[in-house]
């Protein structure tokens, strides 16, 4: 039996060595072991954060794919979004939205469109990101404001003074969204529709009057039709060619020759009656019927007169002395139907969507005039100070200071070779342009205006549209670019270097029309969800070529000559509605063949959609 030997201290040597190998052995193991799971973990982060950066890269391509989609929505197809609906995207993986918000308005954050969100999801490599989005879109549309009817009013029309409408050819219509007043001379309108009551006095010649209301006429006049869905009332020496109501119908010394009534007939003083209709009865106080009545109910002979002929249902009664032919027939019945309202068009008009069409935008910035410029012969498209210094006025210049070296050219023309036809007061915001030229004051074109315009003196050849109002002074003549045909606006010699392109073809020697040329004056825009100016004024001496379009009312005194059509669109906040008043003259005699009197061609306005904000959820 051995025993173990001692451990002797040279057998010990080594091992502390070995031990020391073997521990740095482990913490070198475990430093690589540490370094490679430290590189996985930086690699695997490295691949969620690139994943989740794909997501979000899908999920803002998505947003981009449905704006483009809006782009191509129109308004009936917008309005039927539902809320909760998903968007199916075509050609684009991992990546899907929900309609959050459904379409509705908000004037402030998105004036005449309509607000919508949608939540979009993309997703890459097991990760997601969610976009919450909310857009403003306002679908595209054909704007056309011009008036179907040679005066096309909503609200209230006042007439007075000596009105006349000249060479309608079937185009002499009024149409009143509201209610019609007025005295003095009135003729030469072939049909005038309102929605209110119509109440002339006066001196009048003229056709049809249809009102959803009723008729009441005195003074004098000659009429062709009455039509009304309520009452018609006519004294003094009105006489009448045909009446129809839906209501009751009274005469005073008034000559009508067909008169039909559903309601009631009153006939009294020296009234004169062909024929006579009524559902209802006959109070016949003073009147001759020379022809034939039917009548279904009673009637009454309280006066003087006579009737040849006719029929009534109910029975004879009074103890007047007329002499009355009728035969009593029980159970008689007047068939008459029920009038019924027209749909009409109210006109409407704003100022903005025509900045993007004018060859002229005038604005005030910094408390300089910039002009911005658009297809215009001789100056390149872009923004120009208005300028001028001594005999050098009314240049478009690149500095706001006239130097013959940045100027580009002459706009106007004023009373002077020292004074500008443009003058600005900053607390009116008003423009006031002014010039005694008698073949063109201004470069040819359609000019707008941020704000009021005041057009003074002078002779232009220019389409004129302000946001604000629009009044005119002096001696004043303007001819829309349409109506100022080519001579006058492709070939004149005053600006034969500035021509406006969009009008005036190279090579081709007629006018080409565009819709805005048309107008000669609009007046009214709405911005941020109002609706502001919109009043034109035509007063002192004025003669207009082409159609008058105001946002709100419309006023004309003094000596006024219109060559084309007007319209009031009531849109803005003056009260008393529109008044045609002293000498105002509507001709529609002589119209060139490049003007269409109402408007033309629809101008197109393209849809637009914004994205308002977004956030990742």
């Amino acid at each position: 039996m051995h025993r173990p030997l001692p451990s002797t201290r040279a057998q010990q040597r080594g091992v502390s060595t070995l031990l020391f190998i073997l521990l740095t052995g482990l913490s070198l193991g475990g430093m690589v072991f540490g370094a490679i799971s430290y590189v996985r973990g930086l690699q695997s982060q490295s691949t969620t954060v690139h994943a989740l950066t794909q997501a979000q890269l899908k999920a803002w391509n998505g947003a981009e794919v449905l704006r483009q989609y809006l782009l191509q929505v129109n308004a009936n197809d917008l309005s039927k979004l539902a809320l909760n609906s998903p968007a199916t995207f075509t050609g684009l993986d991992d990546v899907t939205a929900t309609l959050s918000q459904a379409p509705s308005d908000d004037a402030l954050n998105c004036p005449g469109g309509k607000m919508l969100a949608f939540d979009i999801v993309g997703s890459s490599a097991g990760a997601s990101a969610l976009l919450a989005t909310s857009y403003c879109v306002k679908p595209g549309k054909a704007h056309n404001p011009g008036p179907k009817a040679a005066i096309n009013i909503k609200g209230d029309l006042g007439l007075g003074g000596n009105i006349e409408v000249v060479g309608g050819d079937g185009r002499a219509r009024v149409v009143v969204d509201g209610k019609v007043t007025g005295g003095g001379s009135i003729s030469g309108i072939e049909f005038l529709y309102a929605k209110g009551a119509i109440e002339l006095q006066g001196s009048t010649s003229n056709g049809t009057l249809f009102s959803e209301s009723s008729i009441a006429l005195s003074g004098s006049g000659d009429y062709n039709k009455l039509q009304a869905m309520g009452d018609i009332k006519l004294s003094g020496g009105v006489s009448v060619k045909a009446s129809y109501s839906n209501a009751a119908t009274s005469l005073s010394s008034n000559t009508v020759i067909d008169l039909k009534s559903i309601g009631p007939v009153t006939l009294a003083g020296a009234a004169r009656v062909t024929n006579l209709m009524t559902k209802a009865y006959v109070d016949h106080k003073g009147a001759e019927i020379s022809g034939n009545a039917q009548v279904q109910g009673d009637y009454q002979k309280n006066g003087w007169g006579s009737v040849a002929s006719g029929n009534y249902g109910g029975a004879l009664t009074g103890t007047g002395g007329a002499m009355v032919n009728m035969t009593r027939s029980p159970g008689l019945q007047v068939n008459l139907p029920l009038l019924t309202a027209e749909t009409i068009t109210a006109p409407t008009f704003d100022a903005y969507p025509y900045k993007a069409v004018a060859n002229y935008v005038f604005e005030r910035v910094n408390g300089a005039t910039k002009v911005s410029v658009r297809s215009v012969t001789g100056i390149p498209d872009g923004a120009y100070f208005l300028v001028g210094e001594g005999s050098n006025q009314d240049y478009l210049c690149k500095s706001n200071s006239y130097n013959a070296n940045s100027c580009v050219a002459k706009i106007c023309t004023g009373s002077s070779a020292n004074n500008s036809c443009f003058a600005y007061d900053n607390g009116s915001n008003t423009w006031s342009i002014s010039s005694n030229i008698s073949d063109g004051a201004m470069a040819p074109g359609v000019l707008w205006f941020d704000g009021n315009l005041v057009a003074g003196n002078g002779v232009y050849y220019n389409s004129w549209i302000a946001t604000g109002n629009i009044s005119t002074q002096g001696n004043h003549r303007s001819y829309a670019v349409n109506f100022a045909d080519y001579a006058r606006i492709c070939n004149g010699s005053r600006y034969a270097r500035t021509l406006p392109s969009n009008f005036c073809v190279p090579g081709q020697a007629t006018l080409k029309p565009q819709s805005v040329g048309n107008i000669c004056l609009g007046s009214g825009g709405l911005l941020n969800g109002s609706f502001r100016g919109g009043k034109i004024s035509l007063g002192a001496n004025v003669e207009v070529f082409g159609d008058v379009l105001a946002g709100d009312v419309l006023e004309s005194s003094g000596s006024t000559v219109i060559h084309g059509y007007i319209a009031a669109a009531d849109l803005g906040t003056y009260i008393g509605g529109s008044k045609l008043g002293a000498s105002t003259r509507l001709d529609m005699n002589n119209l060139p063949a490049s003007y269409t009197p109402g408007g033309g061609q629809d101008i197109h306005i393209p849809a637009a959609v914004t994205l308002l904000w977004s956030r990742y959820r």
